[in-house]
């Protein structure tokens, strides 16, 4: 799996070309990587394949290093500010945001245009290329325009279906619906499931990887064409996974790897640092973002490093001791911003129902935080502790239990830490907010939540309860009942699960459930009478709106805008 990737940069450049009609006119350029050039083996169309991880690990920044809008400003989080921004305020979410623009030039000018140059000619017989290789090659590149084309349209909702490389200036697109969108999702998934391998290195896109998003688009077609037949499509794709018919995969039950010298549980074994791959032991991860340098879909530069400490992390190194010492950046907790600051909903209401869960557990969230800083000898070591003052703000006290004139912004500064994000920190560097761990994107965990899913919707709630046990038996949490299980309680259950690793925004809207939801956990203003999501989010916040200059560009034909958006 470890090569230098340097075909990794040049391939980005690579989109829309322009063609010639008369042969002679075509040219082969021989002092850079081409199309013509590379695609003409193996290597070069693996170089090509490549350039997909590298950009679909880019997902994880694109907006910004202070943004992460695939989760802030949903019943989840909140944007750490006393501001309008990060969706804090939903008026702000129109035509010309610029978030709105990124994902779509995301989609459509990186994952779609590369994946497509490697179908256009991958089934050329000319092409010395094994069949083995060769059928991987298209898999891959099969399922990461599935993959892109999902995010679409549960983001989006209807997009333009684009099935091959544009060769020329096009200005005449139109939106297909979103449950076309859907079904050519599906259909690139099931071929992508026929020819991916089951066993792969480290960060590649195994076969399971393929039926389990298969699982949660025949979800959403379900729900789109209100037919239940989708939701058996949906239990047998999910199946494969479980029963290892697609790859040895498995929920992992018992402790593993190095971690499991250290205090934690199984849970905390699966996102300790070095041990997210399936390489080091972890059978649950099916596929994962890789951070290190020199790695396929690695990061490049200190920018697309692993920033989820940056979005996830308190910036408990500006809390200060009685004695006015701050603490500092340390170790494997970086340097968080408190981008996403957690709604009440996660930081205690999921909770509430098990007070065993070892999700919650202090090797998986760190309620307690503790002063490091050793030029305050008196405090050094020794936990942070806090009571709320007459104003109604939370003070830092001291050990005699005297309140200080020390504000604990719980906003920002002081919350509770999902443990998932601890890893070591790029370079070394404490204070970078970034880290070289690798990032979970698809476990079998989620497997099980996704088919407890489709027995609900097809009314099966004693399966569905069975699914659901099994995670949560995992998790040494009490069993469920089949009378117990609810969308909401399904959507609770990923929370506990999947927190930090979902694309929350992506779910809530794939079930339609974004503005209730919101509207629900997230409407408490940081300030009196601030703004918050829940109090500004409308109906029609349901899909994000088509960015304005797309709709301006498209020239030679109508290109509507989502309902409620101007």
């Amino acid at each position: 799996m470890k090569r230098t990737i340097t075909f990794l940069l040049t391939l980005c450049a690579l989109g829309l070309t322009t063609a010639c009609e008369e042969s002679y006119l075509d040219e082969v350029p021989l002092d850079r990587f081409s199309p013509e050039n590379l695609l003409v083996n193996e290597a070069g169309y693996d170089a090509a394949v490549v350039s997909l991880y590298e950009g679909a690990r880019q997902e994880h920044s694109i907006a910004s290093n202070n943004f992460e809008y695939m989760t802030v400003g949903t019943d989840q989080s909140q944007w750490g500010r006393n501001d309008s921004r990060g969706n804090k305020d939903y008026s702000l979410l129109n035509s010309n945001l610029e978030a709105t623009a990124i994902y779509w030039d995301w989609a459509f000018k990186q994952m779609i245009v590369r994946a497509n140059l490697i179908l256009d000619n991958i089934d050329d017989p000319a092409l010395k290329i094994a069949d083995a290789a060769r059928a991987n090659i298209k898999g891959q590149a099969l399922f990461f325009r599935a993959y892109t084309y999902n995010f679409l349209a549960n983001v989006y909702g209807g997009v333009p279906i684009v099935k091959e490389r544009i060769v020329e200036p096009k200005f005449d697109f139109v939106r297909n619906s979103r449950v076309e969108v859907l079904e050519f999702v599906a259909q690139d998934l099931e071929a992508a499931a026929a020819l991916l391998d089951m066993d792969v290195p480290d960060g590649r896109i195994p076969r399971a990887a393929a039926f389990h998003l298969l699982s949660e688009v025949y979800i959403s077609l379900g729900m789109e064409k209100k037919d239940d037949s989708w939701y058996d499509k949906s239990i047998a794709a999910a199946t494969k996974v479980i029963s290892k018919e697609a790859g040895d995969y498995q929920l992992m039950t018992q402790r593993f790897g190095k971690a499991s010298a250290r205090p934690g549980d199984v849970f905390s074994d699966i996102f300790a640092d070095g041990q997210i791959s399936k390489s080091s032991g972890n059978k649950e991860v099916m596929w994962a973002w890789q951070f290190e340098n020199f790695t396929p879909g690695g990061y490049s530069t200190p920018t697309l490093a692993n920033i989820s400490i940056r979005y996830w992390g308190p910036e408990y190194d500006k809390i200060q001791s009685p004695n006015g010492t701050a603490n500092l950046p340390s170790d494997s907790l970086g340097r968080g911003i408190g981008v996403n600051s957690p709604t009440n909903y996660i930081k205690y209401d999921i909770w509430k129902r098990d007070a065993n869960d070892i999700r919650n557990s202090v090797h998986n969230i760190r309620r307690t935080y503790y002063y490091n800083n050793a030029a305050d000898k008196e405090y050094f070591g020794k936990p942070i502790l806090a009571k709320k003052g007459a104003d109604g703000q939370l003070y830092t006290t001291k050990a005699d239990g005297t309140v200080t004139k020390f504000v604990l912004d719980t906003l920002r500064q002081y919350y509770p830490y999902i443990r998932k994000i601890e890893g070591t920190p790029m370079g070394n560097n404490n204070l970078s907010g970034n880290s070289v761990k690798d990032f979970s994107r698809m476990r079998v965990a989620e497997t099980y939540l996704l088919r407890a899913e489709a027995y609900f919707r097809q009314g099966d709630n004693a399966m569905a309860a069975a699914d659901l046990n099994v995670v949560r038996a995992r998790a040494k949490a009490k069993p469920v009942t089949a009378a117990d299980v609810t969308e909401d309680f399904i959507l609770d259950e990923r929370s506990r699960e999947l927190i930090v690793e979902e694309p929350r925004l992506r779910t809530l809207i794939r079930m339609g459930r974004l503005v209730d939801r919101v509207r629900k956990y997230n409407s408490v203003p940081s300030v009196p009478n601030g703004p918050s999501s829940g109090g500004t989010i409308r109906d029609f916040n349901r899909y994000w709106p088509i960015p304005q200059k797309v709709i301006d560009a498209n020239t030679g034909a109508k290109f509507e805008q989502n309902p409620g958006y101007p």
